[in-house]
């Protein structure tokens, strides 16, 4: 909590210096500001970006991704000024690297959700059992390029600690579905849909924040929000590469509590809650 506060006190300064600094007649015509952000986060990109449209006048450009890819253009030589990251590690080797305005600021917390076909027959009390299960197909995304999967090892970590062995044959399972795909029944159709639909998957271990779109796209689903035991604690990150006002003004659109109520109408947990006025 303190590394996070001195984190907000840095950004709090610069902003107000780059504020002082700016004439009228570069306030009054649309900045843009660059964006990297994790796929998981396109819901509260594509909303934060009409609010600083509205309220600031700044154009938002995103592009979208594995935050382990993502991580890898800047390093390669990109240069956006914000990396939304799905975790907090890959914006740390950024800032390890010397390469953020200010220390990396979590902004958001998210959760891991099973989704499972019916038939699985999956519950919090048979989970690991039905995990194990033989004809149980489990998908999950690629650790290192993608934060999601490293949420899930961490999970079949905890389930090796409660049962020694099990965690090894669960990453074998995964590992051998890594590659699976399935052709999109329409342009907009999902990539972990069309697996569900083609039936090449019964079980997938994703965002919770993602269940909802999900759902839409595959009605039966069934979901179920990882017990307290496996749970990994998702944090999301966020990497300041640029120390340009119109960029901290995002910034601390994100961490206030319009950011964080955005935040929430995505399907992701905000990093904190402040008590609602009675009127």
């Amino acid at each position: 909590m303190a590394r996070m506060r001195t984190a907000t006190q840095q950004l709090s300064a610069t902003v107000l210096a780059g504020i002082i600094s700016m004439s009228a007649a570069h306030a009054a015509r649309a900045d843009s500001v660059e964006i990297f952000a994790a796929g998981s986060l396109r819901a509260t990109v594509g909303e934060l970006a009409q609010e600083a449209h509205s309220t600031f006048n700044i154009d938002v450009q995103a592009s979208f991704g594995g935050s382990g890819l993502m991580r890898e253009r800047i390093e390669k030589g990109a240069k956006p000024d914000l990396f939304l990251s799905a975790d907090l590690g890959s914006p740390r080797k950024l800032e390890a690297a010397g390469r953020t305005v200010v220390p990396v600021i979590a902004f958001a917390r998210n959760r891991m959700c099973i989704v499972s076909r019916p038939e699985a027959k999956v519950t919090a009390a048979n989970l690991i059992d039905r995990l194990l299960a033989p004809e149980i197909r489990v998908k999950t995304s690629t650790p290192i390029v993608d934060p999601a999967g490293d949420y899930a090892w961490a999970i079949f970590d905890r389930i090796e600690a409660m049962r020694p062995g099990a965690g090894a044959t669960l990453k074998a399972k995964a590992q051998a579905l890594m590659k699976v795909s399935a052709t999109p029944a329409t342009p907009n159709q999902s990539a972990m849909a069309a697996l569900f639909a083609a039936h090449q998957i019964d079980l997938a271990i994703t965002y919770c924040s993602g269940v909802p779109a999900l759902s839409k796209e595959v009605p039966r689903l069934a979901n179920l929000v990882i017990p307290p035991a496996l749970d990994p604690h998702p944090v999301d990150g966020v990497a300041v590469l640029s120390a340009r006002p119109e960029v901290m003004r995002l910034v601390l659109l994100l961490l206030s509590e319009k950011g964080q109520a955005i935040i929430e109408r995505a399907g992701l947990v905000p990093i904190a809650s402040v008590p609602r006025m009675q009127p």
